[in-house]
């Protein structure tokens, strides 16, 4: 029988971005368009399980209609909706809730051997199998970085992890199984056995004994969406290639860095990856979009990445006719979607996935937490960025929020950007002048902000189901508040109701790794 290569998307409805069914229909057509034959929804616990009233409680899960019906719909446009779950770990939303404390092992990792763990797994296939008509599902198995590190320690004592995770595995299949299930895994921790821990740039040389304990109908994913080398990749498919093991390929359409699109290092990470899938005989691709740290960034925004990737899986590199195709296809100028970049198409962080405007953004104007890895000249560029954003938000379209949304961003950044690093020096400086400035455009900055909040608030709503927003409704308000109150603070000290700034004076420091989570970036503090 002929094999029909997957040229999938996986979308991440788990990081409290539970996207509407009406989004994920019009997500469905224009894939359908593109060439795509599968959709993965990612669902760590955000799907309805029968006898579960904990499991996706307050977190938008989508009921068994709801999936039902987006099964009917994709496949009615020809694309095959495939259930994409955890099994092991990245369940941590589940731990808050006490009826599962005695499952978790530690951190977001179920406890391995306990039949109650068994029985909530059972009870996702059985649910898996009711809503989706698809019999090949993903069962997770990545980062479980914190098994056998918790209870099970104080069971069992201290095991290999692999030795834990492999009796595990077994089990999990056998229940897919019996629902008719054809598991895939996410493959890193499999490789990271065979390269004694080590990941990207490491070479995995897997011993018999270890390919003789994975599951044979098991199909591994390589994943990377990091790096813009064929190197790179060849380096990491050479070691999974050794697993003689069917492998398919996950690269990224970057939706996770912050709230506007990385469609530029998305293509060139995409062109590598695939040119060393192409060399290894991997045709199976599919596009992740993950959504960490609140899912902050539209799935819609990446157009561009997913229509290239398509097209370079089918074979097509010619980039003018990449993007005559675009056009024809989906309706919107290629270049012109590209330019949802720009508020941070501006930098140099490792890996080009810059996020310049999320840590400008988060960037408490008193802690400073992040001001050392600004990039000057950020004023300039994010005015610049407004005012195209801004002609391009007037052209109308089907995505003419997105582009006033980046615009109202970049309108926030052009004032908030290098704000703080002009308060500290002014401060240090004893400018008063300088302050007086300062204080004048934390108020203008709030303004802004809150014009961008409502932007954002009308495009989440839009896109995906409410639950989730009350997040960046904390955050966003949040640092609205911040900005008036540091302009209190600083008027007060002018006007000599303070004799110091205590915030300010501290020194600041420069950091040596790159942030993606809101909470570092905002404050050193716990929250």
């Amino acid at each position: 029988m002929s094999h029909t290569p997957m040229l999938g998307v996986m979308l991440d409805c788990s990081r409290n971005a539970v996207y509407r069914p009406e989004a994920v229909r019009r997500l469905i057509d224009l894939l359908a368009k593109m060439g795509y034959n599968t959709l993965q929804l990612y669902t760590e616990d955000t799907y309805e399980i029968e006898g579960e009233p904990f499991f996706g409680y307050l977190r938008g899960r989508y009921t068994k209609e709801e999936l039902r019906e987006l099964d009917a719909y994709a496949a009615s446009r020809g694309i095959e909706l495939q259930p994409c779950i955890q099994t092991l770990a990245h369940l941590d939303a589940i731990f808050r809730w006490p009826t599962y404390a005695a499952i978790n092992d530690q951190g977001n990792a179920l406890l391995v051997g306990e039949e109650r763990t068994y029985e909530l797994i059972d009870r996702m296939f059985a649910t898996c199998a009711e809503c989706f008509t698809s019999r090949r599902i993903h069962i997770g198995m990545d980062e479980a970085f914190a098994i056998g590190r918790g209870k099970h320690l104080d069971k069992h004592g201290y095991m290999p992890r692999f030795d834990i995770i492999l009796p595990h595995l077994q089990r999990v299949c056998e229940i897919a199984k019996k629902y008719g299930f054809h598991p895939m895994a996410w493959g890193d921790m499999f490789y990271r056995a065979a390269a004694g821990g080590g990941w990207y740039g490491a070479s995995a040389h897997p011993t018999e004994e270890l390919i003789a304990k994975i599951p044979a109908d098991l199909e591994l994913f390589a994943w990377d969406y990091y790096h813009s080398t064929v190197e790179d990749y060849d380096k990491l498919l050479d070691g999974f290639c050794r697993f003689r093991r069917k492998i398919m390929f996950a690269g990224g359409a970057w939706t996770w860095a912050s709230a506007t699109a990385h469609n530029d290092f998305s293509l060139r990470a995409t062109r590598a990856a695939i040119d060393s899938c192409r060399k290894h005989g991997i045709d199976d691709i599919l596009i992740t979009m993950w959504g960490d740290n609140g899912g902050e960034c539209s799935a819609f925004s990446l157009l561009p990445s997913l229509f290239y990737a398509a097209e370079l899986a089918r074979g097509n590199d010619d980039m003018a006719l990449i993007k005559q195709r675009f056009f024809e296809v989906i309706g919107e100028d290629f270049d012109k979607m590209m330019a949802l970049d720009l508020p941070e198409a501006f930098g140099n962080y490792p890996y080009g996935e810059n996020n310049a405007a999320k840590h400008g953004l988060y960037n408490d104007p008193f802690r400073g937490v992040m001001d050392k890895s600004l990039f000057p000249g950020g004023t300039a560029h994010f005015r610049r960025a407004a005012k195209k954003l801004r002609a391009l938000a007037r052209e109308g379209g089907e995505f003419a929020y997105l582009f006033d949304l980046a615009a109202k961003l970049s309108s926030v950044m052009e004032i908030k950007y290098e704000l703080g690093v002009r308060l500290h020096a002014a401060y240090e400086a004893n400018d008063r002048e300088g302050l007086a400035a300062a204080a004048k455009d934390l108020r203008r900055a709030a303004k802004r902000l809150e014009i961008y909040h409502e932007a954002y608030r009308r495009a989440w709503y839009y896109e995906k189901k409410n639950i989730g927003y009350e997040v960046q409704q904390i955050r966003l308000d949040g640092m609205t508040g911040r900005l008036r109150l540091c302009a209190s603070q600083v008027e007060d000290y002018l006007a000599g109701r303070l004799d110091r700034l205590e915030e300010v004076e501290e020194k600041i420091l420069p950091l040596t790794h790159r942030l993606f989570n809101w909470g570092p970036m905002t404050t050193a503090c716990r929250i």
